[in-house]
């Protein structure tokens, strides 16, 4: 249903109620949290779907062959790490995966062996409850701002994402009313890169 009939059907709706109830039934509109919670049910609903439709099109870690700084700093971490985007797989569909076997939370200590230890996971994106709570609790209202988002990858603020060198920008930086920065420097710079950025 578009706008223009979702309007039509609330004024058909509205003109069905005793005119004595009305007042009552426009002061809940108004007041009532069961309609805010019903409004963040549709936006999770919608994150969940961008989600959904991205998991299917990607491979299982999320990440390309050009990442290839994020690559290198992964295999240097003391322990083996698997990359896991929040974005697309929150902490029951790791289990699921897990339980498949499609995924592991271990690694084999010694070749062969059977004893075992944790994996550590990172995820370079927003998890869709990271994003509510900035959006509902963190961030003021947006409407008329310019927001760039630097490094949130698939659980990205904005879902139209500027794929190019972020320090090329500097006329959108200036411009800028809110900058989010996700892990921009660790995973996706080299150190030398850093220190000019």
């Amino acid at each position: 249903m578009n706008f223009s009939e979702a309007k039509s059907e609330v004024k058909q709706l509205l003109s069905k109620v005793n005119p004595s109830e009305l007042p009552k039934l426009l002061n809940w509109i108004r007041h009532s949290d069961e309609l805010d919670e019903l409004l963040s049910h549709n936006k999770t609903a919608i994150l969940q779907n961008i989600s959904d439709e991205l998991r299917v099109r990607l491979p299982a870690d999320a990440m390309f062959p050009s990442e290839t700084t994020a690559y290198s700093k992964m295999q240097q971490r003391s322990r083996p790490t698997v990359h896991v985007d929040g974005f697309l797989y929150d902490d029951d569909q790791v289990d699921s995966l897990c339980e498949e076997g499609a995924m592991s939370r271990s690694y084999c200590l010694t070749c062969g062996s059977y004893r075992t230890a944790a994996l550590d996971f990172i995820s370079h994106s927003f998890s869709i409850s990271e994003l509510r709570f900035l959006f509902e609790n963190v961030l003021p209202d947006l409407s008329g701002r310019l927001l760039v988002d630097v490094g949130s990858r698939l659980g990205a603020v904005l879902y139209g994402v500027l794929h190019t060198d972020v320090c090329l920008q500097n006329v959108l930086l200036q411009n800028t009313d809110v900058l989010i920065m996700n892990n921009v420097f660790e995973f996706f710079m080299e150190p030398s890169e850093q220190v000019r950025s």
